[in-house]
């Protein structure tokens, strides 16, 4: 029993001992002021960085916007360049016909004129023909749906037009359709 009057006492001893409190002092004026200003001077931080990255998005929606209404003006014409090629083709289709009456000539002879008139309009807006006859075929501006083997002819060389193509500034209204040689 001397074992567990031994553990008592020690047990008393931790009890009556008071336990180890540390005990802060209060912080000073000073020192919460200083306190205070460290996060404050985070927020700052914080509320300038994301002004900053705001600023940036709105320069680079702006330049966006600025980008794509540029494009728009240049295109603008465009879907209107397209209407007007379907019937200037069968516009040439029909002129291409031959007449041996005087008095129809005449006639057809007015019709090339307003032929050469619009086509002078498109040019001055920008559409003008994608040459491809002799030319070595190419899929961005040849749609090719034929091909022929030619004497004398290099593979890959458009041999025959069979509908012309157009081009509105830099890009391909329609693609020619054409022949190309094997």
């Amino acid at each position: 029993m001397a074992k567990k009057e031994k553990l008592q006492e020690e047990v008393k001893e931790v009890e009556e001992k008071e336990p180890e409190v540390i005990i802060e002092e209060p912080l000073t004026e000073e020192e919460k002021l200083l306190l205070q200003i460290k996060e404050l001077e985070e927020v700052v931080k914080k509320l300038q960085n994301d002004y900053l990255r705001e600023k940036a998005d709105l320069e680079n929606v702006k330049k966006r916007l600025e980008k794509e209404r540029v494009t728009e003006r240049k295109y603008a014409a465009m879907s209107f360049a397209k209407k007007l090629i379907g019937p200037l083709d069968h516009f040439e289709l029909a002129l291409n016909h031959d007449v041996t009456d005087e008095a129809t000539k005449n006639f057809v002879q007015g019709f090339k004129m307003i032929q050469e008139q619009i086509k002078k309009g498109l040019e001055e807006e920008g559409v003008s023909e994608i040459d491809a006859l002799n030319e070595e075929y190419n899929p961005n501006f040849h749609q090719a749906i034929m091909v022929e083997k030619k004497d004398g002819v290099e593979p890959n060389i458009v041999i025959e037009v069979l509908q012309k193509g157009y081009i509105f500034k830099d890009r391909v209204i329609r693609p020619v359709i054409v022949k190309i040689s094997e």
